[in-house]
């Protein structure tokens, strides 16, 4: 992946949630990231957390 598209990527996460690091969440499965994202930000929108999650696979 080209250090362009990575910086892309990671600004779109964090224009989702910007209070967390993807770094705490990227090695996590999806339960265990939906997990944390829930306690991080309560009880949130789960097509926000999911369209996170889908940027944080782009990623891996």
């Amino acid at each position: 992946m080209h250090t362009d598209e990575t910086e892309k990527l990671v600004d779109e996460a964090h224009a989702i949630f910007n209070a967390t690091s993807i770094h705490e969440v990227i090695d996590l499965d999806k339960p265990a990231a939906r997990a944390f994202l829930m306690k991080a930000y309560g009880n949130y929108d789960s097509a926000l957390i999911d369209q996170y999650l889908e940027v944080i696979d782009k990623l891996r």
